[in-house]
């Protein structure tokens, strides 16, 4: 009987061990996705005419990163279905010249919001990236085709 009662308690004892090791999280650091805005960390930011906003963006994939982009469009229309454009360049980045090539890119800038704007304004913003090959060559350690993500983020004026 003491046997079977120490079997069942040990038993009981590793299992919940097992229970409460697989409730851990894991490195909360990774990435989950392959443009992280980290700041702002909000995709609508509110913003007054003339402020500073500080963006610092964070590009993760599996294959060596060739550019990133970020354009922006200014809607002081305030009509609905409005499509924005993106016409004009925050910045634009080049990365297949770096040696080594990488495929984790942090990028920070910041963005002055004009002083011409007026309430209810809106300033969109769109960060794309391309990585990868198209072709496959001896020794890459990555698959071969290209891929491309984008992001959307704004400001909207008060």
């Amino acid at each position: 009987m003491k046997k079977i009662l120490f079997i069942v308690s040990a038993s009981a004892l590793v299992l919940s061990v097992l229970f409460i090791e697989s409730c851990k999280k894991d490195d909360p650091k990774l990435p989950l996705e392959p443009i992280t805005l980290v700041k702002p960390d909000t995709a609508i930011i509110r913003q007054f005419p003339g402020d500073v906003l500080p963006i610092e963006l964070t590009f993760t994939t599996d294959r060596p990163i060739n550019w990133i982009n970020c354009m922006y469009d200014i809607d002081s229309t305030h009509t609905t279905g409005y499509v924005a454009t993106y016409p004009d360049t925050l910045f634009f980045v080049k990365l297949d010249t770096l040696d080594p090539r990488v495929n984790i890119y942090t990028y920070t800038t910041s963005y002055y919001v004009p002083d011409t704007l007026n309430p209810y304004d809106v300033v969109r913003f769109k960060v794309s990236f391309e990585a990868g090959k198209s072709t496959f060559t001896t020794g890459q350690n990555y698959p071969a085709g290209i891929v491309g993500f984008s992001k959307e983020f704004r400001i909207d004026v008060r």
